[in-house]
């Protein structure tokens, strides 16, 4: 008794001298308030903490604690992922790296991999053309095979250097997950391309 308490007044009934107040409606908007707030003073390149709360097939959304930001699925890994759940998971804390803040929309758009060093950074010291390699196919297209060399870097086998022979499909030479030796043909830093050749490495 005594106690003064904010409520917001959510309807004026004259008629009956009645008000209809809501107690939540108001810690909603205070809440609302401490929320924009902190979007409003976050900074784009900043790095922050915050915890997994939910996945989707899209990304993972992340609780930083006064709003939620999402981390794209493209801004997990460096690597190529089919999922979120491959990388994050549910409860887990996270450090990532603030990559957009949109105060209108309330969307803060994070990254996971760029607080981690860019494998490409040292790829052309790690490796050299005409350097024969090892990997695993990690994909079949119609016009070649992808092969892992590392855990962040993938190369590409042309269909034409999959065999000295004519093939009309990489799976009559090789199949996912097939441990290969492979030569190195062109490294292109920029576009973040390894040509490699299966036949060439075996003199083919």
């Amino acid at each position: 008794m005594g106690q003064e308490y904010p409520f917001h007044i959510l309807e004026v009934d004259q008629g009956r001298e009645r008000l209809v107040l809501s107690e939540r409606a108001i810690w909603q908007k205070l809440q609302d308030e401490v929320r924009d707030q902190f979007i409003a003073e976050l900074e784009e390149g900043s790095r922050v903490t915050g915890k997994v709360t939910s996945i989707r097939g899209f990304g993972a959304f992340v609780n930083l604690g006064k709003a939620e930001g999402l981390v794209h699925i493209s801004e997990l890994s460096w690597a190529r992922v089919k999922g979120p759940e491959e990388v994050v998971s549910v409860g887990q804390e996270l450090e990532v790296q603030v990559l957009k803040v949109d105060p209108e929309s309330k969307r803060i758009s994070l990254s996971l991999k760029r607080t981690l060093p860019e494998p490409w950074e040292s790829v052309p010291e790690r490796y050299n053309v005409g350097e024969i390699v090892d990997g695993t196919v990690t994909r079949l297209a119609d016009f070649g095979a992808f092969v892992r060399l590392e855990d962040w870097v993938e190369g590409l086998v042309h269909i034409s250097e999959l065999s000295p022979r004519q093939v009309k499909n990489p799976s009559e030479c090789v199949y996912v997950n097939q441990q290969v030796r492979v030569m190195i043909l062109d490294i292109d830093p920029e576009k973040r391309r390894i040509s490699l050749s299966y036949k060439k490495a075996f003199g083919m």
